[in-house]
């Protein structure tokens, strides 16, 4: 009978441990802002798991004159800077861009993009997440390079600032 007490005790403290380790590890669950950089747009973030969210990203570039969308799955480290709000992103993803007047930009085999060009490709993500334990904010310092599938090449490293208003 002790046996089986002590049993139960320790599955009841492995479970409260786990349950309390799941809370204190998530900073946020869903965060939406504003991503400025070289493509300018909204970004959203949400938690999948403690360490891996995905994040939408529609956006426009200016220079290029182009729209476009981002998925990106990213894993947030927070172990790797030992920071309890601040982690370490890098994942990988894929975009759609639009250039419905032709694009300024040229690509490393100097390729302008015609009107109406749809452009397809892989995206990578490497940077700093930082909550804001004070207040619902969230901010991010990204690169993201690109490689494009349709109209093929290396692009160039999308750098970027985001700043999230963070909500669960």
């Amino acid at each position: 009978m002790k046996f089986i007490f002590k049993k139960k005790k320790l599955a009841c403290a492995i479970f409260f441990a786990l349950a309390f380790s799941f809370l204190s590890a998530q900073n946020y669950r869903n965060a939406f802002g504003v991503r400025l950089g070289l493509a300018a747009g909204l970004t959203y973030k949400t938690f999948l798991t403690n360490s891996s969210a995905l994040e939408f990203i529609a956006a426009y570039q200016v220079d290029e004159k182009g729209y476009g969308v981002t998925m990106l799955y990213e894993i947030h480290n927070y172990k790797a800077i030992g920071a309890a709000h601040m982690a370490l992103v890098y994942g990988f993803g894929a975009h759609a861009n639009f250039y419905p007047y032709g694009s300024q930009y040229k690509n490393r085999n100097e390729i302008f993009y015609p009107n109406n060009t749809l452009v397809v490709g892989i995206d990578g993500i490497f940077g700093i997440d930082y909550y804001v334990a004070s207040a619902p904010i969230n901010w991010g310092v990204d690169i993201k390079p690109m490689f494009d599938f349709v109209h093929p090449g290396f692009r160039f490293w999308d750098a970027a600032v985001s700043i999230r208003y963070v909500f669960n």
